[in-house]
């Protein structure tokens, strides 16, 4: 359908050509045929398909142009319809390829020889078709010129996404073969060792070294299945979304390992966005990592608040955390929270080592970019 700017376009183009055609017949000099209600017509027929300019660019030249033609052949003053048309003409060349150029302008001279043959009369014409055929090539040129613009970017566009393409696959494949690989050779090992002693603390530790391995490498192989490209008939297979109330199990690596771990939920649950989930459930998950693996701790305690606006997931242990520059875990975590528009900060405490987020409830509300917490600096352990 016709947009309202172009329908109004085309009525303030129609009153301009109709306002200068009736203008210039006072100077008789001018013009060759005073105006009538045939200058008129052809001068409406010309203006209107601006109407549809951008909907149907070419079925707007085509309309337009031949009538413009015929009032310039019959020695109207039509300046603006033949401008309007030629003005189609290069829009047209925008939306279309190359070949239409020249059937335009055959089908230009075919109206123009039309209007000749119907006067009898072309020698009035010369400086009226140089002139509009000059701006007509300028039309047509400028509108080529911006359609070849167009699709140079688009090609661009499309290199990139590629490139961007086989890149992620590249990484996906040169993480797998390497971490897969590791993983793999992890897990068959402490399953036969596990299988192979006879003490049974060992043979328990060694178990709990294969599921875990085993776990880790299902969880690296569906992460790595977003970075592939799924074909149109093969979509790729959605991954559970970690949710909060699974928290729990994260608990049990930390218990284990022979921290005391104390774990409170406060305030009214409500549903989260998916994205919310999984940066707090990350959050918890790669904290607990942090202390099993360096803190020294014998306690650690892990606080989920609803709050009204917020989320807030504060981690609190009883150990050491080295001086540093930050870690890829720390970093990571902050990465999370940023692009869901919370904050994050994690640094030694009064006593033992503390890392708060602050999440938005929806994730598209959150404001990005947000400052950390304050006094608490951001430092690795």
């Amino acid at each position: 359908m016709p947009r309202r700017a172009d329908v109004l376009l085309a009525a303030l183009a129609t009153a301009v050509a109709l306002a200068v055609l009736q203008f210039d017949a006072s100077d008789a000099a001018q013009v060759d045929r005073p105006p009538d209600l045939l200058g008129a017509l052809l001068a409406v027929a010309a203006c209107a398909p601006v109407a549809v300019r951008r909907a149907r660019p070419l079925a707007a030249a085509l309309v337009a142009l031949p009538f413009a033609c015929a009032a310039l052949a019959l020695g109207y003053m039509v300046i603006v319809p033949v401008l309007v048309a030629l003005t189609l003409c290069g829009a047209a060349t925008v939306e279309c390829a190359h070949r239409i150029t020249v059937p335009l302008a055959v089908y230009a001279g075919t109206a123009i020889a039309a209007a000749v043959a119907v006067t009898g009369d072309a020698s009035p014409l010369l400086v009226r078709i140089i002139g509009g055929g000059a701006i007509g090539v300028t039309a047509v040129l400028i509108g080529d010129a911006i359609r070849s613009e167009r699709e140079r970017a688009r090609e661009a566009r499309e290199l990139a996404q590629r490139a961007i393409v086989e890149e992620r696959l590249r990484i996906a494949r040169d993480v797998h073969d390497i971490t897969g690989h590791h993983l793999s050779a992890i897990s068959l090992h402490a399953a036969g060792a596990g299988r192979a002693t006879s003490d049974p603390v060992a043979r328990a530790a060694l178990e709990r070294i294969h599921g875990l391995t085993s776990e880790a490498l299902g969880q690296t192989r569906r992460a790595l299945g977003v970075l592939r490209e799924p074909g149109p008939a093969r979509p790729a297979a959605r991954t559970p979304t970690p949710r909060l109330e699974q928290v729990d199990r994260l608990l049990r690596p930390a218990r284990e390992a022979g921290l005391a771990v104390d774990l409170r939920v406060e305030g009214a649950e409500r549903p989260l966005s998916d994205e919310v989930e999984v940066c707090a459930y990350r959050v918890v998950q790669e904290s607990l990592t942090n202390v099993v693996r360096h803190a020294g701790a014998s306690a650690v305690r892990v606080r989920v608040v609803y709050a009204e606006r917020e989320l807030q997931v504060a981690v609190d242990d009883d150990g050491v955390g080295g001086p540093g520059r930050p870690g890829g875990g720390i970093e990571g975590m902050r990465e999370r929270v940023a692009i869901v528009g919370g904050s994050f900060a994690a640094g030694p405490a009064a006593r033992g080592w503390s890392v708060r987020a602050r999440l938005p409830l929806d994730a598209e509300a959150g404001l990005r970019g947000a400052p950390p917490v304050a006094g608490r600096p951001e430092v690795a352990r």
